[in-house]
């Protein structure tokens, strides 16, 4: 049913050489992919979409030496807003070598879905975030530009990482500095009490101190830089 909708939407009147090729390309990684696959929701998500909003969709298809051969209104936006100079049929320097340094990964070429670590650029509270996406039968790439709010070490941000509201604000606290008394006086309860949340949180995050705690909550709020 969704490669259904995708070739109606190929086959309207009004769209764009650029629109076809990015649908079509999209198309292949729908075919390749389990409808139980997390990526698969991803995808369909983008396609449901497509259609209505395909000038504010930022992307861009690579040949497989890199040289762009299509690229959105909106990635040219993009890029020009995080002062990455695009000449066509170049892409930007740290863009392209960004791109040449995950195409050479081991375990990109594997599979058609490999996981590729998406390139982050952050500019005052937003980031432009690009991911890869191959297309090895005909040897292409597409590059999905996504511009996002930077997160912040907040307890609301925390809770997204799976905590309760109580253990997401007791590791609020604990990034503070506090110890488990200033803790308990803070929230109002034991340091019992604080004791028994950090052990659940700590299981939770699969860490064994506060210090892990804490920098594992950085990394996976993309706060923390390696």
């Amino acid at each position: 049913m969704l490669n259904q909708r995708i070739l109606l939407s190929c086959d309207r009147p009004n769209i764009t050489e650029c629109d076809r090729c990015v649908l079509n390309l999209l198309r292949l990684q729908v075919i390749e992919t389990d409808e139980n696959n997390h990526t698969f929701s991803q995808y369909q998500q983008i396609l449901t979409q497509f259609s209505q909003i395909s000038d504010h969709i930022g992307a861009i298809i690579l040949a497989i030496d890199g040289q762009v051969q299509l690229i959105t209104q909106r990635a040219e936006q993009l890029l020009s807003q995080y002062s990455l100079a695009l000449t066509p049929p170049l892409l930007p320097d740290p863009l392209y070598h960004w791109f040449k340094h995950q195409i050479t990964q081991p375990t990109f070429s594997e599979n058609i879905l490999s996981p590729c670590l998406p390139l982050h650029i952050e500019q005052a509270e937003q980031q432009l975030v690009i991911r890869l996406i191959p297309d090895p039968i005909r040897e292409q790439y597409l590059l999905r530009l996504e511009e996002e709010e930077l997160q912040s070490f907040s307890i609301s941000s925390l809770e997204l990482l799976g905590l309760t509201q109580r253990e997401a604000e007791v590791l609020f606290w604990v990034a503070k500095d506090k110890s488990n008394a200033g803790i308990a006086k803070v929230l109002g309860c034991c340091e019992g009490t604080v004791r028994k949340h950090l052990e659940h949180l700590y299981q939770k995050l699969a860490v064994q101190s506060r210090t892990g705690a804490v920098m594992f909550a950085l990394e996976k709020l993309g706060l923390f830089k390696k």
